[in-house]
């Protein structure tokens, strides 16, 4: 089918059950994978991008000409410079420098200009804490104010766990109507709140677990905050999976060299989580999202790609 924009390509990723991976490691159970990173923004961040900027036109609070700004850790800028640039907004994403230079590559790719915050003085580089989120929420909101720009807000807006709501969590049930489990590491919090509520909704026996890295201090970029997010609601969270930086970069590395998988770093995380769910519920089926691309983290493998 010929599309009219890259847009339209947006959302509809498929899902692959992680068959070699469960046998290698003889896990009892079923691992199922959808593929967010094939996307055109290569995340599941082109998902909310679209739609919190089709919901501003619609209702008004986005006019022609108005430039879009947004606090991101990349992915999210990744994604709202493409669809600004398709339709013909100007777009400013506000970062840390700690994050990697090939989300910043990528924004700029776009047509969109990257307003970079330097890190805070007690943050190892490369690793961004809340720390450095506080000082990019700063910058952000001065920026904001100065142009008159429409803030995107995906950390408050509820329009973020709405798009998975509509859209990501439909096309799960689609795809894997028998689901016991949901694994999903917590940036914004935007994909587990939306898929959770659906998925309970369809089957409350559905366990819904959110992925959090053990440290606070820790190399998984775009999450792992330790912050509670306006919209995270209790009564669709069975519990927290912490995970090290050391089985988040193993499970990784597994899924890209046994699956073929091209995951990035967090997908890592949602695998070792999936792992540890089978370990204690043996038989049962579990779901994780494959968040973005390795491509994304090209320099962290560069500099080593260790844990600490």
């Amino acid at each position: 089918m010929i599309q009219k924009s890259i847009l339209d390509l947006i959302g509809n990723t498929p899902v692959v059950e992680l068959t070699r991976l469960a046998k290698k490691h003889s896990l009892n159970g079923r691992v199922f994978a959808k593929l967010e990173f094939m996307s055109p923004g290569f995340s599941k961040k082109d998902r909310i991008a679209k739609f919190i900027i089709e919901q501003a036109e619609a209702s008004g609070n986005l006019k022609p000409g108005m430039t879009v700004i947004e606090a991101t850790s990349g992915n999210t800028g990744i994604s709202l410079a493409l669809t600004c640039a398709i339709k013909g907004y100007p777009f400013i994403a506000v970062m840390s420098e700690g994050n990697t230079p090939e989300r910043r590559f990528m924004i700029e790719q776009f047509g969109g200009r990257v307003e970079l915050v330097s890190q805070h003085p007690d943050s190892p580089p490369g690793k961004v804490t809340g720390k450095d989120l506080g000082l990019v929420k700063e910058r952000f909101e001065e920026l904001a104010s100065e142009l008159n720009a429409f803030k995107v807000g995906q950390f408050t807006s509820e329009l973020n766990p709405l798009a998975h709501y509509t859209h990501t969590a439909k096309e799960i049930v689609q795809a894997v109507p028998q689901l016991d489990a949901f694994c999903d590491f917590i940036g914004t919090g935007g994909s587990f709140e939306g898929i959770a509520k659906y998925l309970k909704e369809q089957n409350s026996d559905i366990k819904c677990f959110i992925v959090e890295p053990t440290k606070e201090t820790h190399i998984i970029q775009g999450g792992g905050y330790f912050k509670k997010v306006p919209f995270e609601r209790v009564e669709n969270c069975d519990g927290r999976i912490g995970i090290t930086c050391e089985q988040t970069l193993l499970w990784q590395k597994e899924i890209l060299t046994v699956e073929g998988i091209a995951a990035g770093i967090s997908s890592g995380s949602n695998m070792a989580a999936a792992v540890h769910y089978l370990k204690e519920n043996p038989g049962k089926s579990v779901l994780v999202l494959i968040n973005d691309t390795v491509l994304n983290y090209v320099s962290f493998y560069a500099r080593g790609g260790h844990a600490h």
